[in-house]
Formats: C-alpha cells, sequence, structure tokens
C-alpha cells in the first residue's frame, strides 16, 4: 500500500524520523520498480527522503532505480534516423573582394581575426586511493541493496506464515465448535445457523465448512456407536440400534456405506487389544483378574505354570505375558521364567509383568528390570494393573517404531 504524503508529513509523533512510513515508500518504490515505473519509484524514494533523511537506503534505492532505468533504455529499439535535410540553394558567386593593403614597412604584423582555439586540458585519470574509495562506496551500496532484498524477502515470506497459521487456526477453532455442538446428535437449527456465521467470521471457505461439517458429523457418529457398545448397551437388534444412531446424527445410508469399513476396523482395533498370556497357580480357584483382562479387549491365554507357558508361547505369540512369582516346589518361578524368555531373541521384547507377594517387593525394585517389564503386588488393584499395562504396551510399540 503507497503512503500518501498527507499521511506522513507530520513525521514520526516525537519529530524525529518517521521510520515506518518511511520503509512502506521503500516498499511502494520496490514495487514500482518490478514494474519499470522509474517516475513513480522516485517520488516514492523523495517521500522517504523526507520522512526519514538519514535513511541509508535511499541513496542505494536512487542508484537501483538509475541502474533498471538506463538497463531498459538498452533494450528500448534505437530510433528510426532522421528524414534528410532538404537541398541547400547553390549561393551566387560573391564578387572576389578587394586584396587588402599590405601593412607599411616597419609596421607590426596584424593580429589574426579568429584566433585558434586552446587545446582543452584532459582530466587526469583517478589516482589508486581515489579507484579504492570508489569500489568501496560500490561495494557498499551493492551490500545495502542485497539486504534490503532480503529484508523484502523474509517480510514476505513471514506475511505468507501468518497467513497460513491463521487459516489452520481459524479451521481448528471452527472444528472445535463443530464437536461440541454434535456431542449428542445433529444440532438443531439455530444452532447450525451460528456454526454457520461463525465459518464466515473466519473467513473460511464455503466447501471447507461443508467438508468439515460432514468429517465431524462422521466422527462424533462413530465414537458414539463405540461408546454404546463399550458400554454394551446394544440393543436385541444391533441393526436397530445403529439405525438409530445414524438418524439422531443424520448419517446417510450412502454416508455409513461409504465409511462402513472404516467404522467396523475402528470397532475392532477399539475392542481388540491384543493376546495375553497369564500364568497363575490359581487356575482352578475364582480370579477376579479374568473378567477384567477380557473386558478390556484382551484374548486371555491361560497357563498353570511357567513350563506350560514356554510351551504355548510359541503358538500363541503374545503381547503382553502376566506371570505370577510363585509356583508349586518343582516348577520355574515367575522371575526365572522372566530370565529364560530374556535369554531368548524372539521373546526377550515382549512386555513382562510380575505379580509379587508384598515381601518381594524390595527385591523387584533393586532388580534391574528393563522398561519393558514391570511388577505389582498383590492382592492386585484392577485399575493400576490396566495402567501399568498400558504403559508397558506403549513403551513396546515406540520400540517397534523405532526399527523400521
Amino acid at each position: 500500500m503507497t503512503v500518501h504524503p498527507q499521511n506522513t508529513a507530520q513525521g514520526s509523533p516525537s519529530g524525529g524520523p518517521d521510520k515506518a512510513a518511511a520503509k512502506q515508500c521503500l516498499l511502494a518504490a520496490d514495487r514500482h520498480l518490478k514494474e519499470s515505473r522509474f517516475q513513480d519509484a522516485r517520488a516514492e524514494i523523495e517521500k522517504a527522503k523526507k520522512l526519514d533523511p538519514g535513511n541509508v537506503y535511499v541513496v542505494a534505492f536512487l542508484d537501483r532505480i538509475n541502474f533498471f532505468e538506463s538497463e531498459k533504455k538498452k533494450e528500448a529499439p534505437p530510433p528510426p534516423p532522421p528524414p534528410p535535410p532538404p537541398p541547400k540553394p547553390v549561393p551566387k558567386p560573391a564578387a572576389p573582394a578587394a586584396t587588402p593593403a599590405p601593412p607599411p614597412a616597419g609596421a607590426p604584423p596584424a593580429a589574426p581575426l579568429h584566433p585558434a582555439p586552446k587545446p582543452k586540458e584532459s582530466s587526469p585519470p583517478p589516482t589508486a586511493t581515489e579507484q579504492k574509495a570508489m569500489e568501496t562506496t560500490l561495494e557498499e551500496m551493492k551490500r545495502q541493496i542485497e539486504m534490503l532484498s532480503h529484508s523484502l524477502d523474509q517480510e514476505r515470506k513471514a506475511r505468507e506464515e501468518m497467513t497460513k497459521q491463521q487459516i489452520q487456526a481459524n479451521v481448528l477453532q471452527l472444528r472445535t465448535s463443530m464437536e461440541k455442538a454434535w456431542l449428542n446428535g445433529a444440532p438443531n437449527d439455530q444452532e447450525g445457523e451460528e456454526l454457520h456465521k461463525l465459518a464466515v467470521s473466519l473467513s473460511i471457505p464455503e466447501n471447507v465448512e461443508l467438508s468439515l461439517r460432514r468429517e465431524v458429523k462422521l466422527k462424533m457418529y462413530s465414537n458414539a456407536v463405540k461408546e454404546v457398545i463399550s458400554k454394551r448397551q446394544l440393543l436385541r437388534s444391533s441393526s436397530s440400534t445403529l439405525e438409530w444412531l445414524r438418524k439422531v446424527y443424520q448419517v446417510t445410508m450412502e454416508e455409513y456405506l461409504e465409511y462402513e469399513t472404516k467404522f467396523l476396523l475402528d470397532l475392532v482395533a477399539d475392542q481388540y487389544k491384543g493376546t495375553l498370556l497369564y500364568v497363575s497357580p490359581n487356575l482352578k480357584g475364582k480370579d477376579d483378574l479374568l473378567p477384567r483382562l477380557k473386558s478390556a479387549g484382551y484374548a486371555v491365554v491361560l497357563s498353570g505354570t511357567p513350563e506350560e507357558a514356554l510351551e504355548k508361547i510359541e503358538k500363541v505369540n503374545p503381547n503382553l505375558i502376566l506371570c505370577h512369582t510363585e509356583f508349586a516346589p518343582g516348577s520355574l518361578s515367575g522371575i526365572k521364567f522372566l530370565h529364560l524368555l530374556r535369554a531368548s531373541p524372539k521373546f526377550n521384547f515382549i512386555p513382562f509383568i510380575l505379580l509379587c507377594e508384598p515381601s518381594e517387593v524390595s527385591q523387584l525394585q533393586s532388580s534391574e528390570l528393563r522398561q519393558h517389564e514391570g511388577f505389582l503386588k498383590k492382592p492386585v488393584d484392577a485399575d493400576e494393573l490396566m495402567i501399568t499395562m498400558n504403559e508397558k504396551l506403549t513403551h513396546f510399540r515406540d520400540y517397534v517404531s523405532s526399527l523400521s
């Protein structure tokens, strides 16, 4: 935007140079220069000079304008040759001039009527010091121009990045508002109108708004289906429940069929967390952990001793092992079972959690358990067990990701 003289004649509020206005003039001059509008560029430079007389870029810009203007003139085609002059009339022969009388004897010679011009004195070539000073000045001007060009380029990139971040922030704000509105089903007409007004105020295009609305609707519908299944609130006919949810969230049958595979995969991924090998000496008695492990989404494989677990582990290939520390006499302990797995390159990375007696806690705390290994004292708190299992599985997934 070109700064008009009436806006900058006052200078800065303190009476000093108005550097911000001068900078705007330089930016305007740069745009005029790129469009070969040299007179407009000079006018902006003069404004900048008045606003900030000490600005070092003013002189550099003038030289830059002169340079581009001379280059533009070189590119222009040469003007056509002028038409030949009309023939001059032949002058009539003049009467012979009277021969001047010779000067009397002894008289000094007369001065010539038109004295010969004196030869022009050629300027001496610049000295080495002057030549070096000129080169230094040109280098400084070149450096200042490069600095200004770099500054303008950096400012342009900063503006583009700010615009990009602003758009992303606006889209995120609209998405958050839509998710709140669609939390319990499709919003009513008034809420939908408010969401549309928010999109308009954030300068979000209509096609982006519609795409976000569809994406949020399907996401919230999928979350609702997962929540109903996790709470085991399905009706006798699961199709009736899904049909009811589709109406609540205004999901058409075409949209459901388009995303049916994704919905089912999400449900399977949320419900099935992997295979768990549970090694316990109390399989014949009541174990309160088994229902909790199965409801958490694990396929539980039971073993009464570590020896039996060693026979099953090859076929089962578990994602996690949960093992008691004490077994009947003559059987391996849970700690020795862990050491055997450590020695196997095929199973030493499987997350392993020991369930120990309170008297064994100090021993296990002093032992060097790895990051994917842990222990809990009995009686085991189910919530604490789930937290520990998720922690070890997360470490395992991070370890596998680092190998790829």
